[in-house]
């Protein structure tokens, strides 16, 4: 059952990293929260804010708890990157109090950006993350076997250069790949490659990896 709160949490997407591409509704809701809970560079996104700031780290079991007990006095805002329905704890949040207690404001997705970067279409495209995974690749090499454009987010650990590496131990060499780094900020980068050329490419751990079949 859910937990039962007194004033509705705010989730908020705040976008792939620019803060111009975070929504008028967002910004106001940001600017009317008492307590402010997000990772520190969400946070240092809104230095004016006179919300108390909460960084976001592993203590998941405490902040439910502290949020719980806030939401009796404070309205609680929630930031996320990306949009907060597209690989976000917000997952956690509504299972933990339930939707009628979460509003959720969307934000615009990494994903939608890099195919705006690459100029493709995404209707058709299959979504994977190992942003923050220690496994999961053998579902992942699964699904670019079977789909002709997959999309994956990744991270420091779990880099282009081994999602490739990945792919080469599968036998699966003739794909496109497109890595679109540090998405809407200053030195974004589009890297146009094939699989084999990925392995070694320094890329950003902050990445999105198009792949596509280039019979597609």
């Amino acid at each position: 059952m859910a937990d039962e709160l007194r004033n509705s949490i705010i989730i908020v997407g705040c976008g792939p990293g620019i803060k111009s591409y975070i929504s008028p509704k967002a910004l106001y809701n940001i600017k009317k929260a008492d307590i402010l809970v997000g990772s520190r560079r969400l946070l240092k996104l809104f230095p004016d804010t006179s919300a108390k700031r909460i960084i976001l780290e592993k203590n998941y079991k405490l902040l439910l708890k502290n949020i719980a007990n806030w939401s009796f006095t404070r309205q609680v805002v929630v930031l996320v990157s990306g949009d907060p329905c597209f690989f976000s704890y917000t997952k956690m949040l509504v299972k933990k109090f339930g939707r009628e207690s979460c509003i959720i404001i969307p934000g615009l997705s990494s994903i939608q950006l890099a195919f705006a970067a690459i100029g493709e279409s995404w209707e058709d495209a299959v979504f994977a993350s190992v942003h923050g995974r220690s496994s999961g690749y053998a579902e992942l090499v699964k699904k670019i076997k079977e789909n002709d454009k997959v999309a994956v987010l990744t991270d420091k650990v779990n880099t282009p250069a081994k999602i490739a590496t990945k792919l080469i131990e599968a036998g699966i060499r003739k794909r496109q790949m497109f890595i679109c780094e540090n998405l809407s900020l200053p030195n974004e980068t589009i890297h146009e490659t094939d699989v084999q050329s990925a392995v070694n490419l320094n890329a950003n751990g902050s990445s999105v990896v198009i792949i596509k079949n280039p019979s597609d």
